[in-house]
């Protein structure tokens, strides 16, 4: 049997909606070539994202359990110099 290693997200962000509701996500910062497959990455990147996958579909099915929100940002998503 392969030991699962632990996973832990990088933020939990707890803030409140527009209409004053309470919610709470777990953040995980990753480089994009960490979080999309190209048709130009090497194979050790295929496999690095492949994992990564897996990791976060087992934590967006724990934070549904748990009614939080599991979301993955990438440097695309905090730098975008202000472009929505």
């Amino acid at each position: 049997t392969g030991k699962m290693t632990n996973y832990i997200p990088d933020f939990l962000v707890v803030y409140a909606d527009k209409n004053g509701r309470q919610r709470a996500e777990l953040v995980e910062i990753k480089p994009k070539k960490q979080s999309i497959i190209e048709s130009k990455a090497s194979n050790r990147d295929r496999a690095v994202v492949a994992v990564n996958y897996c990791k976060w579909d087992a934590a967006t099915k724990w934070c549904r359990r748990q009614g939080l929100t599991f979301r993955v940002i990438t440097e695309e998503d905090i730098f975008r110099n202000g472009k929505k």
